[in-house]
């Protein structure tokens, strides 16, 4: 009886599969000189998968590796949309990297660059 048990368990344990969980996101960044000293960085991302997805971390950082945009991790329902925007004080070159993790696993989705002059 108990090996028989540990079988079942074992197949179910392997049917399994981590990759199905794993949130389909589309994420775009982009920055605009709106003028001579104030850059917009705007992050949209959408749910593209059938469910909800396990809570995400977004995060964008500059090329000081300052934090931009950084909420606390959040859910997106069935094809659902978050635009997360913030407008930076500066005349310099800015480079910005978006990245786009799962929350509980640590696990990368998403990772993106954009530049502005």
């Amino acid at each position: 009886m108990r090996t028989t048990l540990l079988v079942l368990l074992i197949a179910l344990t392997s049917a399994c599969n981590n990759a199905d969980i794993s949130p389909r996101l589309t994420a775009d960044i982009t920055l605009q000189r709106i003028n001579p000293t104030t850059v917009l960085v705007k992050v949209h991302v959408k749910n593209d998968g059938d469910r909800a997805t396990v809570p995400i971390d977004v995060a964008v950082t500059t090329d000081a590796h300052l934090p931009v945009i950084h909420p606390a991790a959040f859910v997106l329902n069935h094809q659902e949309v978050r635009t997360l925007a913030t407008a930076l004080e500066t005349s310099a070159a800015v480079h910005a990297t978006l990245t786009i993790k799962e929350a509980e696993r640590g696990l990368g989705v998403v990772t993106k660059s954009a530049t502005v002059d």
